[in-house]
């Protein structure tokens, strides 16, 4: 049985739950994730039908007597008393202890999502920001106390080791893999990464790189603390000690992954982290935690193009690093939205001041620079303990302020004021407006959940609404489906492409080393692409793509077509969302039958 990325890659570490049912329909058995998931429901779930929302009773049923383990469908689940959730539901026919029974396997939509634009494989974003060759890398998890290496070669990731760190070092030791000279080195080494200091840079003679015992090298380790979703690791590079001078100090690779490439802050991953454990640990008092979104940004990109879009966020991150300083942190939430710290803000009038500050500089930074566009911001703040004690709920409170600034007018700032806004905060709070909750990417779960809920019942009409959205709102130029034994287009949005037709390129040498073995190409600027990638690169530019998203659709290593986003105007980075839901398209395209395939390519061939 074969399934999309989608399907199949998040059940590396998201809770798939199976529910064992017999002909009647009744819960037989389950596997722990699917009793924990509904554990608030009660343990006495005896039918399936219990735990469905009832307006999707009849057609679970329905989509249970078909029995087709290709297909998948969108079920509202009773997950609490007072909450339902979304879940991809697949079945099948299985066996357990003997006996004959039919399988659901359920996956929770907002999980898969949230998985899919957080997940990020570390070693595998080291190697991109680091230009990793030969070189290894050495990762140590503190939570965990594993220690891995890793070696890169050819584009190809090696996992040397990975392994508990006390377990591996005492086998180094009773190995002779560390020279004895040498061993003390060593020894301080691993007592440092198991404290997680904030940097490590050791010298010491072994065999990691060669694993061959009679083959020594003097080798240099060097690496910084890493905080990711707070928890501790130590990140680094080993080197040949007779090229340690040409390499980047520990602390600047790091800072790498940590930025927000565009603006040169924290980036959203790193911003939150840092807020949540602040608030958690409760150290420092007075701490502002401020909301800052762009005012009138969105017709600047339109107006000039996304460049010029990028070079006011770019700006934007430089004036708020200016304003921050070494009292807090800097971060770009997403978009044009920013997420500020600042400590030891003693009192009310100091809040102001900050505020005043940051509303003076932005205008006065973009003042007559777009015609009659006059580029402003909107803050909200809310200070810690005084309005909140954790992240969320001054993160909330904060966005509150920016909601009530733009209702005024923008080009203005609130802070919050239990005394002023209680009442109305509340309201917001419960009528689910006024305050967002996850941004951007949870707009786009609703408009993929919408997408998925019409797939399995009008899937022509799902697949022409979600690409004119994103056609609409991603601000892309085109999008194009090529797919078959010839691999030829069979639906294609927006502006047509020069020689669209085919898609031979991606036999070329360039695309797949550009592809290696993920299911997707990433490409924010095609211009700046190697000489030595020349052909794909001139495949892009007789389109007149200036970036784009490619996702292959594939089973059992064979390709069977293509989905391409393209912006054909001034290159500008793609937003995480935008590569996750493009993504997530051509996965649930992927599971489609021919037989829809065919239809597309016939409703295409009618609007022509």
């Amino acid at each position: 049985m074969n399934h999309s990325a989608f399907l199949i890659k998040p059940m590396d570490s998201i809770e798939v739950k199976y529910a064992y049912l017999d002909s009647s329909l009744e819960v037989k058995n389950g596997n722990k994730e699917f009793y924990l998931y509904f554990e608030k429901v009660g343990s006495d779930v005896v039918s399936i039908f219990d735990i469905v929302y009832k307006q999707d009773v009849s057609k679970l049923k329905k989509f249970i007597q078909k029995k087709d383990s290709k297909k998948f469908i969108l079920i509202r689940f009773q997950k609490h008393f007072e909450e339902t959730k979304y879940n991809v539901v697949m079945v099948y026919d299985s066996f357990l202890h003997g006996n004959s029974y039919i399988c659901l396997k359920i996956i929770d939509v907002e999980e898969a999502i949230t998985l899919f634009s957080s997940r990020r494989t570390r070693d595998l974003e080291l190697r991109y920001a680091l230009s990793l060759n030969s070189d290894c890398i050495f990762i140590y998890q503190q939570s965990t106390n594993i220690f891995r290496l890793i070696q890169f070669l050819h584009n190809k990731k090696n996992i040397i080791l990975e392994k508990d760190i006390d377990e591996w070092s005492q086998e180094c030791i009773n190995n002779k893999s560390v020279s004895k000279k040498t061993i003390n080195n060593f020894v301080e080494f691993i007592s440092a990464l198991k404290s997680c200091p904030k940097d490590v840079n050791y010298d010491f003679e072994c065999n990691f790189r060669t694993n061959n015992a009679n083959v020594l090298e003097n080798l240099n380790f060097k690496g910084v603390r890493f905080v990711d979703d707070a928890e501790f690791y130590i990140v680094g590079r080993i080197t040949p000690l007779k090229d340690v001078t040409k390499v980047k100090q520990a602390k600047e690779i790091i800072k790498e992954l940590q930025l927000d490439p565009l603006t040169k802050i924290y980036n959203k991953q790193t911003i939150t982290s840092y807020a949540e454990k602040i608030f958690e640990e409760g150290k420092n008092e007075n701490v502002a935690l401020i909301i800052m979104d762009l005012d009138h940004f969105k017709p600047i990109n339109d107006a000039f193009g996304h460049l010029t879009g990028d070079k006011v966020l770019a700006e934007t991150g430089s004036i708020l690093q200016e304003i921050v300083g070494e009292n807090g942190y800097a971060g770009r939430y997403g978009g044009d939205e920013f997420l500020l710290i600042f400590f030891d803000v003693k009192d009310e009038i100091m809040l102001r001041g900050i505020l005043h500050s940051i509303l003076i500089k932005i205008r006065s930074a973009f003042a007559d620079r777009f015609d009659d566009i006059n580029v402003t911001c909107s803050l909200g703040a809310s200070v810690y303990p005084k309005d909140g004690t954790t992240y969320d709920e001054l993160f909330k409170k904060a966005d509150f302020g920016v909601y009530r600034a733009k209702d005024k007018g923008r080009n203005r700032y609130v802070f919050y004021r239990k005394d002023l806004h209680e009442e109305l905060y509340l309201k917001a709070i419960e009528a689910k407006t006024g305050v967002k909750y996850d941004g951007r990417e949870l707009q786009e779960l609703k408009y993929l959940s919408e997408f998925m809920q019409d797939l399995s019942s009008k899937p022509i009409y799902a697949i022409k609404m979600i690409l004119d959205h994103m056609i609409n709102t991603y601000n892309m130029d085109n999008i194009s489906i090529y797919y078959g034994e010839n691999l030829e287009k069979i639906y294609s949005v927006g502006k047509p492409l020069s020689e669209s037709d085919n898609i031979d390129y991606i036999h070329s040498k360039a695309f797949s080393t550009l592809i290696g073995k993920k299911p997707y190409l990433r490409i924010d600027f095609i211009n700046n692409l190697d000489c030595c990638l020349s052909d794909f690169k001139t495949a892009m530019q007789t389109r007149g793509i200036k970036s784009s998203i490619q996702c292959l659709l594939s089973t059992d290593d064979k390709i069977n077509g293509l989905v391409m986003f393209n912006r054909m105007k001034e290159a500008s980075l793609w937003a995480e969302y935008e590569v996750n839901c493009a993504t997530m398209f051509a996965s649930c395209f992927n599971l489609l039958t021919d037989e829809v395939k065919k239809d597309l390519k016939e409703f295409y061939k009618s609007l022509a």
